[in-house]
């Protein structure tokens, strides 16, 4: 099985060398996001992507996502410290997400696929709680990236590519974020 981010280092989710690299802001500006979708924030971790999106969602909810309850505990109490009513703390089960069918206009997975048992049944998994035309954005980091997972556990982005279409996804697009990053946008 995967190996999951350690919850006990979550606060190096939020530094501030984190916002640097992987800005945000940024990202909302390249999702096709609207202020009134319902969002899934997959793998959510302490809220790094959760409390931008929920501000950016003033009309709209996200739900945050994440298969470690101290990650979850964790975004609630960011939630809490910036009073956001439109968020909604959601415990998944490997490659299951606790979200109806067709329920959501977009979803994030940032940093995840590559923790997964099978990436394949999570991109599925997504799918299914997609409403037609929804879009679901991917972000990973690359196989040359200094930093994150080892190398043998990263995935490459022809084969996240592979794997979306096979699941039933259309590929957008994709952005190389930085040296160390990538994100591809695929739609139902």
């Amino acid at each position: 099985m995967p190996e999951k981010f350690d919850h006990n280092d979550k606060a190096e989710l939020l530094s501030a060398d984190r916002y640097d690299s992987t800005d945000p802001q940024r990202l909302i500006s390249m999702l096709p996001m609207m202020v009134y979708h319902e969002v899934a924030d997959i793998g959510c971790g302490p809220g790094f992507f959760t409390i931008p999106f929920a501000k950016y969602l003033f009309d709209g909810r996200v739900y945050a996502v994440d298969v470690q309850q101290e990650m979850l505990d964790a975004a609630a109490e960011q939630v809490r410290e910036v009073n956001l009513t439109n968020v909604e703390v959601k415990l998944a089960g490997e490659n299951e997400l606790p979200l109806e069918d067709e329920s959501l206009d977009g979803a994030f997975i940032a940093f995840v696929l590559h923790e997964t048992e099978t990436p394949a049944k999570m991109l599925a998994e997504s799918l299914r709680c997609l409403r037609k035309g929804g879009w679901l954005a991917a972000l990973e980091h690359k196989e040359t990236a200094e930093d994150g997972p080892p190398v043998n556990r990263r995935l490459d982005e022809p084969e996240v590519r592979k794997m979306a279409r096979e699941q039933g996804f259309r590929v957008e697009s994709s952005h190389n974020l930085s040296d160390h990053h990538y994100m591809i946008i695929m739609r139902k």
